[in-house]
Formats: C-alpha cells, sequence, structure tokens
C-alpha cells in the first residue's frame, strides 16, 4: 500500500512539483520515497528524495531528484508502506532495463506467488520477492490483458519508454483511488486529490452539480466527476494509455462486472461460497508483517475473522493469536461489544478496543476530512478512523475486514423495494405475498412500504391512487434543500439483482472504498477486503435472488454456509450496525450546541443550495424530537467544513 504520483510534462513543469506532490503523501508511504524523471533517449534512473530509506540508499546509491530540474518528459514520484519484500528490492519506482519499462504501484497483487510462477515456466528470470516485479513481467508477457490475472487492489502508472506511452491503471472495484487532471502544461496522476491541489494553476471550483448529488441523494464517488471542476478520479476498472508522442489520451474499460457461468444445488452453492471467500482470506493473510482485524460485532466481519483462524491452523499456526479492534461504545445503544467477544472467544482473539467520543470527533474533524479529501457521509465514518487509530497503536501495518459483503448480499434494508418489484415482474405473486408474511413473521407488521413501493416502481402512472408519502417519485429531501437547476439521479430498482450491482458499482461501495482507503492510510496502515475478490463477486452475481434474500432473511447464503463455523449468536442476528456511531445522541445531547452552530454555518456557506431558514427549522424539530434522526444535518455540515478548510 503507498501514495503514488505521476507527470506528463508538456511545457518545462519543474521537478519540484512532483516532489511536492509526493510528499504530501508522505502517510500513505512512511517507509520510503523514489522517483524517475525521463525523456526520450534518457535511460530509465531511479531518484531518491529526503525520506529515502537508509538502507535503500545504501545498498543502490541512487542520485537525488534534482531540484528545478525541467529538462523531462514523464516523471514518477512514490512513497513506500513496505508489506511484501521489505528489502531494498522492493524499492520504486521500480525498473525493467532489459524492456524499457518503469512503474509506481499502490496496493497488492495477492495472487503474485502463482503469476510469478507462470511467467518463470515462460523464461521469466525474478530479482525480487515484490509483488511489483510480477507486474512488470506480466506486462512484458501479455501487456494489457496481464490486468485480467491479478487478483488484488491496485492503482499504477506504468511507463513504456520503447513504446512512449504511459498507462494509468485502476483495479476492477475502485479498492485503490487514482485521480487525474490535465492542464496546457501537464497531465497528472495522483493517488489522493490533495497532491494535484499542489500543482501549478490549480483554483477550486465547486463542482455544484456533484455537491448537490451529495446532499440530495447522498451520493458520492458515483461519477468519473469530483466535488472540483477540473479533477476526475479513473473509474474502476478502467485505464488511461497516453500517448508521449502526440499527447493524446484515451480512457477505456477492460472490466466490467458479469455474472459467472454456475449451475449447481443449493448446497453446492453453499460449498461454492465458503470455498471462494476462505480462498480470498488466504490469499489477503500474504504478507510480510502483522496483520490484524477490524471486528464490529456483525456478521461479515465476525465471518472474515473466523476464517482467518481457520487459514492459520491449516497452515500449522495455531497458536498464533490475531488482534481484532472493535469499536465500542459506552451507550449500549450503539454498542456491539457483546456480540465481538462471542467470536473473540471462540477464535481466542487478541482483543482491543477503541471509544469514540463527540469531543474526538469535534478535535479531530478538520484532519479527517483533510485525509479524506471530499466530505463523508455519516460520522461511522469517524467511529473507523478511530479503528484504525488503534491499529497502528497496537503495531498492526494490515487489516482485514468485511467491507463489500452487504452490497452483493442484501445486507442494506433499501433492498425490499426491489426484491418486491422483481417478484412482480416476473409474475411471481405468490412469492410476492409469501415474502411479505415472512417479513411480518421476522419483524412483527407487514412491509407496506415496500409493497406499494414495488407497486410504484412497475405501475408509475397509477402513482395518484397511492396514500400521498407514496406518490412523489422525485421529492426534493431534505426539506432545506432548495430545488435547482441540477440533473436528478435516478436508478433502477427493478430487480434486486439490478440494485446490488447499483449499490456495488454506484452507492454505496464506492464511498465506502474511499472512506476504508483514506481511513487505513492516514494512520500508514494497509485494509485488505476479502468480500471484494472479484471472483466472489461475479459468483454472487450468478446466483438466484431467494439464495440472497430468502423469507425475510438478508445474506441467506452467508449464513447458511457459515452456520457451525460463525457462532449462533451472530448468524442469527437480526440487527445490523456496522461502524456505528452515536451521532443521534451527540446531535441530541452532548453536542447539541455544537451540531446546531455548524448546521447554521454551512447553510450560510451553501446558500446556493440551502434555506437558512428552513435548516433552524429543521434542527429545533429534530433536537425537539418532532422529526425522526437522519444522517441528512451531518452531510451538510461535512461539506460546509470542507469548503471552509480549502
Amino acid at each position: 500500500m503507498c501514495g503514488i504520483t505521476a507527470l506528463y510534462n508538456k511545457s518545462g513543469l519543474s521537478s519540484d512539483y512532483l516532489s511536492k506532490c509526493n510528499v504530501i503523501v508522505a502517510h500513505r508511504g512512511p517507509d520510503d520515497e523514489g522517483y524517475l524523471l525521463w525523456k526520450p533517449g534518457d535511460p530509465l534512473q531511479v531518484l531518491s528524495g529526503n525520506d529515502t530509506a537508509e538502507s535503500t540508499q545504501h545498498f543502490f546509491k541512487y542520485p537525488v531528484l534534482p531540484s528545478d530540474s525541467r529538462d523531462w518528459l514523464v516523471g514518477l514520484g512514490h512513497r513506500r508502506l513496505s508489506i511484501i519484500d521489505l528489502s531494498p528490492h522492493g524499492h520504486q519506482p521500480m525498473v525493467l532495463t532489459s524492456r524499457g519499462l518503469t512503474i509506481t504501484f499502490n496496493g497488492e497483487i495477492y495472487n503474485y506467488i502463482e503469476i510469478r510462477e507462470e511467467l518463470k515456466a515462460l523464461g521469466h528470470h525474478f530479482e525480487t520477492a515484490s509483488d511489483t516485479e510480477v507486474i512488470l513481467h506480466a506486462w512484458v508477457e501479455w501487456s494489457k490483458e496481464s490486468l485480467h490475472r491479478f487478483n488484488g487492489m491496485f492503482a499504477f502508472v506504468l511507463l513504456d519508454s520503447q513504446q512512449q506511452k504511459v498507462y494509468a491503471v485502476r483495479d476492477r472495484f475502485g479498492v485503490k483511488p487514482l485521480y487525474y487532471t490535465e492542464t496546457n502544461g501537464y497531465m497528472a496522476f495522483a493517488s489522493e486529490v490533495k497532491q494535484l491541489r499542489e500543482l501549478p494553476g490549480y483554483r477550486f471550483s465547486l463542482n455544484e452539480q456533484i455537491a448537490y448529488d451529495y446532499l440530495r441523494y447522498s451520493l458520492i464517488d458515483h461519477d468519473r466527476e469530483t466535488f472540483e471542476n477540473g479533477i476526475r478520479q479513473l473509474m474502476p476498472g478502467h485505464f488511461i494509455e497516453l500517448d508521449l508522442a502526440s499527447g493524446k489520451w484515451r480512457d477505456s474499460s477492460w472490466y466490467t462486472l458479469q455474472a459467472a457461468s454456475w449451475k449447481g444445488t443449493e448446497e453446492q452453492a453453499c460449498e461454492q461460497f465458503y470455498a471462494l471467500l476462505k480462498g480470498s482470506v488466504r490469499l489477503r493473510m500474504r504478507s510480510d508483517v502483522p496483520i490484524g482485524s477490524a471486528l464490529s460485532g456483525g456478521l461479515d466481519s465476525s465471518t472474515i475473522v473466523c476464517l482467518m483462524r481457520e487459514v492459520l491452523e491449516g497452515e500449522g499456526r495455531s497458536d498464533h493469536l490475531i488482534k481484532t479492534i472493535t469499536s465500542c461504545s459506552e451507550d449500549k445503544r450503539y454498542d456491539e461489544w457483546v456480540f465481538a467477544e462471542e467470536v473473540i472467544k471462540k477464535i481466542k482473539a487478541e482483543p482491543y478496543q477503541t471509544f469514540p467520543s463527540f469531543e474526538k470527533l469535534r478535535d479531530d474533524l478538520d484532519r479527517i476530512i483533510w485525509h479524506m479529501d471530499y466530505p463523508f457521509g455519516s460520522t461511522s465514518q469517524f467511529s473507523q478512523w478511530c479503528v484504525f487509530e488503534e491499529a497502528r497503536k497496537q503495531g498492526l501495518t494490515v487489516m482485514i475486514d468485511g467491507q463489500g459483503a452487504d452490497e452483493q448480499l442484501a445486507g442494506y434494508g433499501g433492498n425490499d423495494v426491489a426484491l418486491y418489484a422483481g417478484l412482480l415482474r416476473s409474475g411471481n405473486i405468490i412469492k410476492w405475498f409469501k415474502e411479505a408474511r415472512s417479513y411480518k413473521k421476522r419483524n412483527g407488521k407487514l412491509p407496506y412500504g415496500f409493497l406499494l413501493g414495488s407497486l410504484k416502481v412497475l405501475l408509475p402512472g397509477l402513482i395518484h391512487l397511492f396514500p400521498p408519502q407514496y406518490r412523489s417519485v422525485d421529492q426534493v429531501h431534505p426539506v432545506w434543500l432548495k430545488p435547482g437547476k441540477y440533473k436528478s439521479r435516478t436508478y433502477s430498482q427493478r430487480s434486486l439483482q439490478v440494485h446490488l450491482t447499483n449499490q456495488v458499482q454506484v452507492l454505496p461501495l464506492p464511498s465506502l472504498l474511499r472512506y476504508e482507503d483514506r481511513n487505513s492510510m492516514a494512520f500508514s496502515v494497509e485494509s485488505r477486503v476479502p468480500f471484494m475478490d472479484y471472483r466472489l463477486l461475479e459468483f454472487t452475481k450468478s446466483l438466484s435472488e431467494d439464495l440472497i434474500y430468502r423469507e425475510g432473511e438478508r445474506k441467506y447464503i452467508l449464513r447458511r454456509a457459515f452456520r457451525g463455523k460463525v457462532p449462533d449468536k451472530i448468524l442469527d442476528r437480526k440487527d445490523k450496525m456496522g461502524f456505528v456511531s452515536a451521532e443521534e445522541r451527540w446531535l441530541m445531547e452532548e453536542g447539541k450546541e455544537w451540531f446546531k452552530e455548524n448546521l447554521q454555518h454551512a447553510g450560510s456557506t451553501l446558500s446556493t443550495f440551502v434555506d437558512a431558514e428552513r435548516i433552524n427549522n429543521y434542527i429545533q424539530d429534530m433536537q425537539a424530537g418532532h422529526i425522526p434522526f437522519s444522517f441528512d444535518p451531518w452531510r451538510l455540515i461535512c461539506l460546509g467544513r470542507w469548503i471552509v478548510i480549502q
């Protein structure tokens, strides 16, 4: 896990800017620093910086990056968090001199050992034990087709000096970030937006459509456009190919999520699901540094921790204690420790707790926003921040957690309308009623809202016959948001599988992956997410919907596949928290005045979007209990705060 920078220098940009962009993400890679400057006719020469590791410099004696050098066409920068091959040989940018290739790489190729052995059989010779070198040799052998062989999370920029091309690549689901910007003087790629803000000519300009999407729909990281005009993200499963001779570039897709070819019984599906997830965990436990796990007490993280124990026992390391970090609360309404304890007892973990507080949120907020680059959706991300902070305190460099399960296995309540709509669409009225009865049996009441919602999806022309609260298809919400000349965003709920695909590709997973990346890297910790193994996602996409959501039970296949392997108390939970925080209590009680003051301040800052008088009424009604709690106020506060600190 690292931080990368790449500059295509079209008009004499100074090398000092490359250094600035690299240094600002030192938190992503505190262990080492490296550079490369190149123009046609030059050799590929790696350069050092102020933070280049002493062992690396002693071994290789790299020249120092020259100050204010302008005689170069491509510049690469790298900050290293050493995970695989801790020796100086893992230093980046890494060069394969014989083929004129060099790379700056962020992430992990988990199956690098298997690919390396395949390449050795084809005649390739390796100088290091790193996954970075495997990428270079794979590119020589298979070019862009090598991307389909990589099982991992990755963002990299590769220079082919012989072909005079640069490739910027992002992994299938965007687990690792990559942003870019272009001006008349340069084209730049970077791991974090704050790097691009260091470049000449940068001027903050708010992308109002993206800000509106965030305030109205809670959409974030759903588009190549960002909150700033002129800065874009490379979309998941895409690459940019830049021709250095002409300066022309194109953005292309290299991966699209498709269902695997799967046919089998329910029992076989459970066995396959278990095998794929365990194999994913095994690959993600490859590391030359200590590994722990974020354990919330929920089904997803508990499953991952139990699988980690199975992998260790299978490798003859049953005496190894897994360090777990759990976000806890003194307020039992927001505490999952009783569930986390069940898992800890089963796997004999070494547990640690962290207790997010309002005071810490208030004190850390500007720092969190700086690391996040952009606003975030709720204070749940603050709880995750505290987990990674504790992980670093406990000496953990790699953490494994359960991100990505909810989106492919219908973990959220919002999937119900899509489930019922899909049953109606397929003409399965009997099952439509059966699912509703099952929901009532589990929850004590019929899901009238979901049933009417499914009718609205399929019969929008009859909306006028519905109760008032279900009529509108495009209601402006929150109430304090002004109508504007912005695009409306609608996403299909015509079936559960379609809706789940949207959750993976649009909302909320892309934003959750950014939060995961920034929260972990703020403390120089690498986070790995086994549920995001592409083989598993392709498999779950191939399943019939009743293996995902059946008779009111979400994540059906996960619960059945791990019965006997995960404590029943976890498998039988009906509630869901995740990285929960006491945001409702903070808003209503101990942080009441702070929330009110910051909400009013955000309203004045964002007057283009919001009605200040309605904001005052809204916060008063919520704090008085006249309207239910929601995360809407937080989004407004966070966006307003972000704009102020730009």
